[in-house]
């Protein structure tokens, strides 16, 4: 018979924007306020539209345990719009939306299904009254949940298709708090086919079968750190129980990373133009509005002109007022500069003086590091780590090869500008 559904999760609806100034448009504004509620829209209508046997939800619908009314009702209304279509939804909850938390009197409708956090409960996927899964899953009664849920789920036995639903953190993924700790070992020994988890926001496949493991991330990127495509998955099982999961874009609004290099650029007419047309065409090629975090970077005559004194924030804001005001919007939030001077490094290296020996220097700290010769330079800055006063400020704060050549790179700059200057 096969089976279709929707695996999303942390949806954070009605949370705010972060990482956004406050020149910001009103109408940009909006469009940022109401963009967690939007994407969950589009979720609501793709499953629709791929007509799914059901909806699965994977906590953090909310980006509080003091859930707005606003985000209660939006959440409620998808829910309704499902249930009319007969699809039935399936909820846990996560650290940001416990059942401990602050709900207005909002009534689901009947066919969405919020399991408790007592114990792992299951409930079945229904095609015309015959059974095609059963949903296992577990909420959090409170925010801080350190045990591993995962190892109480178990599969019935008597099913042809077993889905965990949970919010937990795999392997103690970096950058997210530790909670519902588990191991892939954990979930496959659960029986389970699919695990539909929640709480890490970047999606993606950590296991693809027996079983496939996988997080939808979520829908919609609310800082520069949640930046590239967001959105859920949109699951295919056969009728020999093999799984197809397609990510499905559904966020609204995208943050976008840009580079652009100021080579061949020679004026600051110019230069306001290329960047311009930099941020529309990342808003075409993404087919929705985006705030753009652009960086300069490359060698050109224009190094000198962005160190010029206002320059830098007088292109931000004629970059602004020319480019990106229709709608699709492409709003230019900041701009870096990382260029450095026109000079030809080639024939420099190779002159006699002091600037062609520190830029060989450079060149050959760059190779040590390729190399995995790290030590010398980490020995350069063990006397700033061992200081007592900044100690406590840098643990776990080491740099690595990455860090250490953006570092040389840094300085390899710094120096260059400083004999540009001096003639």
């Amino acid at each position: 018979m096969g089976l279709r559904f929707v695996h999303t999760g942390d949806l954070h609806l009605d949370s705010p924007f972060l990482g956004i100034g406050q020149a910001v448009p009103e109408r940009v504004a909006s469009a940022l306020r109401d963009a967690t509620l939007r994407s969950w829209d589009r979720i609501v209508g793709l499953a629709v539209d791929a007509h799914v046997d059901a909806v699965l939800v994977a906590g953090d619908v909310f980006e509080g345990a003091n859930r707005t009314l606003r985000a209660q009702v939006a959440f409620r209304d998808g829910l309704a719009q499902l249930a009319r279509e007969r699809i039935p939804s399936f909820v846990v909850t996560g650290n940001h939306d416990p059942l401990s938390g602050w709900e207005p009197a909002v009534t689901w409708p009947d066919l969405a299904h919020r399991f408790g956090a007592a114990e792992v409960t299951s409930q079945p996927i229904l095609r015309d009254g015959l059974e095609l899964a059963r949903v296992h899953g577990i909420s959090y009664g409170v925010r801080d949940v350190t045990r591993n849920l995962a190892a109480s789920f178990r599969r019935d036995g008597d099913e042809s298709f077993a889905i965990g639903l949970l919010h937990a953190n795999v392997g103690g993924q970096e950058g997210h708090a530790n909670y519902a700790p588990c191991s892939l070992s954990d979930l496959a020994a659960s029986g389970m086919d699919y695990w539909a988890l929640g709480h890490i926001h970047r999606h993606g496949v950590l296991r693809a079968a027996d079983p496939a493991v996988v997080y939808c991330g979520n829908p919609q990127g609310r800082d520069p750190g949640e930046a590239d495509p967001r959105g859920c998955y949109l699951v295919d099982v056969d009728d020999r129980g093999r799984i197809t999961a397609e990510f499905r874009p559904m966020d609204v609004i995208r943050w976008q990373r840009l580079s652009v290099p100021i080579e061949g650029i020679a004026s600051e007419e110019a230069l306001i133009q290329v960047v311009g047309n930099a941020i529309e065409a990342a808003a075409d090629a993404a087919g929705r509005s985006i705030v753009a975090l652009v960086t300069l970077t490359g060698r050109g005559p224009m190094h000198a002109s962005l160190h010029r004194s206002g320059v830098l924030g007088d292109l931000h804001l004629l970059v602004r007022e020319r480019f990106g005001v229709g709608e699709p919007f492409a709003w230019l939030e900041s701009i870096r500069d990382e260029t450095r001077p026109s000079i030809d490094l080639v024939a420099r290296r190779e002159a006699g003086d002091l600037l062609g020996e520190a830029l060989r220097e450079f060149d050959r700290s760059r190779a040590a590091l390729r190399e995995g010769q790290e030590a010398d330079l980490h020995n350069l800055l063990a006397d700033l780590y061992d200081q007592p006063r900044v100690r406590r400020a840098l643990v776990g704060a080491r740099p690595g090869t990455a860090d250490l050549l953006a570092l040389v790179d840094s300085a390899e700059t710094q120096v260059i500008d400083q004999f540009d200057e001096a003639g």
